[in-house]
């Protein structure tokens, strides 16, 4: 008989029983390859589950897995650690190990020693190690830091050593760079550059509590300059007296402060290096560009770091109504960092849990100290808004590329470099970039009007962009200025206007500038944008009308840059300025204009109790012939030649402060610079 067990088709032989004969003897496997069989199949299931369970650990290290065991059982070992290396993070010499209770059976593979470090053969754990942890030149490894759920980078570099499995492996580089601080990179903030300082080993207590340095960390070096880290605070009441300062900004930190909860729950970040940047007026757009972020990419371009998943950026905006905007996280991606900018208030505010940093660095501030009064306390430090991040002997004084008497470099690359580099960048992070353009300009057009049969192909097409904004240095007639350019549909021209305070995200702005032939708008931040025009494109600055008796007459500059164009110096964009008049001006158009007083008078009166004549809060109306000036006699003429460009400038009344240009038949392009002198000019100055 045979039987058939459920739910299969195998059957086995009935078992014997009776007869005088004995069963036939079975073929027997020698003892000792058995219990090899068998030690065989134990390392696999070790080796496999091992595998399995270290990556769970490292996904809990770097995604932030919570710890659903409410146990608050932990077990404890005394680990003592020697300094391998000559670190400035020096490593901890003695280090609690803490870990939950419930994490026992995940290292239950990985053979944790009982014993102290120093009385463990390092040599050979390191010996039999699939996982290089550390081992590349340069790195030191810091035990000290904690990571999540318990886990300490001393927990990893065990793990490493026993792994064998590739693919786990891969995933100690999560945590290799957090665990193990490259020791020859020289960082941007560091005694080279006056313009910034910086804090090590400083921990923000759960919901914007106090501030403390991890003295376990402190304790543990033989240096007592490292150990007294300075006690600072931020002076909230710094910077120019027309700011009206955010007081929701706080930070103060001592050096004698000694946390009195539970350090275990106070992880490092996973990102080193936390920076915070300042500059005045900072929370308008173009002057953010030209007084912090040019001083902080020279200093990032000369000391980049070894991985841009290594910094946090964050921008304090001192002024109370200061946000931070798209445009404000759009051209902070010219720098190495993690494309998470932030705003410094939210780092004041805090996490609901304990957070730790190896570096907290403050760029753009001034600082002042006063002696310690004690003889165990460290001096006081203050830190102060600043007016700029000046770049080593080049010192910020209204704008890069000026000497010391103010006069503009014509040689100067400055701007140049952060264009450049800014395109560079945001090309490599996106591959498909320009087909995301050409696809912008495609809605652009059909946004406008125009069927798919009047757009064969988008890049015969010119769009001009007319700047809109909606609070101040109002463009009032703009719809007019739009209509006014059909009449080059013909010559596929169209306008459309452009609104940076209606974008959905930095990248929309990046979209919206780079799929422009040209930009036009009166002075101000909203043409900052125009750095990501094309390869010579165009920007029209309308300058604003400042009468002499006036203030603001640098914005209307004609014989040297405005403070907005310096932007567009020596780059590859062709940048014109183009006087406004007395009409561009909708207020006192009852007040004869041959009565000077009077009119002066009504000004002035406008000025006082409703602020509306100041150029920085004017709204202003541009005369339709302007717009279609600049197309016919700038944008359509094919030619690129110098000298064209500079007589069919002049012949127009616009002034050429950047041309890129040629000057003869190679067709080799350089900058050229054809400013209108003070005579010119005076029109616009006296009204």
């Amino acid at each position: 008989m045979s039987s058939q067990e459920e739910g299969g088709g195998a059957t086995e032989p009935a078992t014997v029983t009776g007869g005088d004969s004995p069963p036939p003897s079975p073929c027997r496997i020698p003892k000792s390859i058995s219990w090899f069989f068998v030690i065989l199949i134990l390392v696999t299931v070790n080796i496999w589950y091992s595998s399995k369970d270290l990556l769970n650990i490292i996904s809990q290290i770097t995604e932030g897995e919570k710890d659903n065991d409410n146990s608050k059982a932990v077990m404890v070992d005394k680990i003592m650690y020697s300094a391998e290396h000559e670190a400035t993070e020096p490593s901890l010499q003695m280090q609690t190990h803490i870990m939950p209770a419930n994490k026992t059976s995940t290292l239950r593979n990985h053979s944790l020693p009982t014993n102290n470090f120093n009385d463990t053969d390092n040599s050979k754990i390191e010996g039999r190690a699939a996982c290089t942890f550390c081992q590349e030149d340069g790195r030191i490894y810091n035990p000290s830091i904690r990571l999540r759920n318990g886990y300490t980078c001393a927990d990893i570099k065990l793990l490493s050593a026993t792994e064998v499995n590739e693919h786990s492996c891969k995933a100690f580089q999560e945590v290799e760079n957090l665990c193990c601080p490259a020791a020859n990179w020289t960082h941007f903030w560091g005694k080279d550059n006056p313009e910034c300082f910086h804090l090590s080993n400083i921990c923000h207590a759960p919901s914007g509590g106090e501030w403390f340095y991890d003295r376990s960390v402190q304790d543990s070096s033989h240096d007592n300059n490292h150990r007294r880290q300075p006690t600072i605070a931020y002076n909230r009441r710094s910077g120019h007296k027309a700011i009206i300062p955010d007081f929701r900004i706080h930070f103060n930190v001592s050096s004698t402060t000694i946390y009195r909860g539970n350090m275990t729950e106070c992880p490092y970040s996973h990102t080193p290096h936390h920076v915070v940047s300042q500059s005045a007026y900072n929370h308008m757009i173009g002057e953010f560009y030209v007084r912090q972020l040019m001083g902080l990419h020279q200093w990032m371009r000369e000391y980049p770091p070894e991985s841009d998943q290594d910094v946090q950026m964050y921008i304090h905006i001192p002024a109370r109504k200061g946000r931070l905007l798209d445009g404000h996280r759009l051209f902070m991606g010219v720098l190495p960092q993690n494309d998470k900018v932030d705003n410094f208030l939210s780092l004041v505010q805090g996490k609901e849990t304990c957070e730790c940093y190896q570096t907290l660095a403050f760029c753009g501030y001034t600082r002042t100290a006063s002696k310690a009064t004690a003889k165990n306390q460290t001096w006081s430090h203050t830190f102060n808004v600043g007016p700029s991040i000046s770049y080593k002997d080049v010192k910020f004084v209204n704008s890069w590329c000026v000497d010391k008497d103010k006069k503009q470099i014509d040689n100067c690359t400055t701007y140049n470099d952060l264009r450049q580099d800014l395109l560079a960048r945001y090309a490599r992070k996106d591959p498909l970039l320009q087909e995301k353009i050409r696809e912008y300009r495609r809605q652009t057009l059909s946004a406008a009007g125009l069927s798919s049969e009047e757009v064969d192909d988008v890049d015969e097409w010119k769009i001009v962009g007319l700047t809109e904004r909606k609070l101040r240095r109002i463009w009032l007639n703009i719809d007019g200025s739009v209509k006014s350019c059909d009449r080059f549909r013909q010559q596929k021209v169209v306008c459309i206007t452009v609104n940076v305070e209606e974008t959905a995200s930095p990248e929309e702005q990046l979209l919206m500038h780079s799929s422009l032939d040209a930009l036009v708008g009166i002075h101000g931040a909203q043409l900052t944008q125009g750095i990501f025009l094309p390869r010579q494109g165009y920007i029209l600055e309308l300058l604003p009308w400042i009468p002499d008796w006036s203030w603001g007459e640098w914005v209307a500059s004609t014989s040297a840059p405005t403070p907005v164009g310096v932007m567009f110096h020596n780059t590859d964009l062709n940048h014109l300025g183009y006087a406004l008049d007395r009409d561009s001006v909708p207020l006192c158009k009852h007040v004869s204009p041959v009565n000077q007083t009077e009119e002066i008078e009504c000004f002035r009166v406008e000025q006082k109790q409703n602020k509306t004549f100041s150029w920085d809060r004017r709204s202003f109306e541009v005369d339709s012939d302007v717009v279609t000036k600049f197309i016919s006699s700038i944008l359509l003429q094919n030619s690129t030649n110098c000298d064209s460009m500079k007589s069919r400038a002049a012949e127009n009344d616009f002034v050429l402060y950047n041309a890129y240009c040629s000057h003869g038949a190679e067709n080799e392009f350089s900058t050229e610079h054809y400013y209108r002198n003070a005579n010119e000019s005076e029109g616009n100055e006296q009204g």
